[in-house]
């Protein structure tokens, strides 16, 4: 069995506001990405300003790389 391993690639890991530059990547409301980052860092621990990393795929790590969360997921 082939395993098919997907790319992901980084579309945001600066500090400052993710939410209008990552919902015009993912083509989604910047009301839902906004609600979604809040969860999952409310989820991780995390505070507001704390460091993340957000991937094309929707995935979000910590400032180490832990996977804390993914954008689709969130409702």
């Amino acid at each position: 069995m082939t395993q098919k391993h997907t790319r992901r690639r980084v579309i945001w890991n600066r500090s400052g506001q993710p939410v209008p530059y990552v919902s015009e990547k993912l083509g989604l409301q910047e009301e839902d990405v906004s609600a979604a980052i809040h969860a999952i860092k409310a989820a991780a621990r995390l505070r507001g300003a704390d460091s993340i990393i957000i991937y094309d795929n929707g995935d979000i790590t910590d400032s180490r790389g832990e996977e804390i969360g993914n954008i689709y997921d969130e409702d």
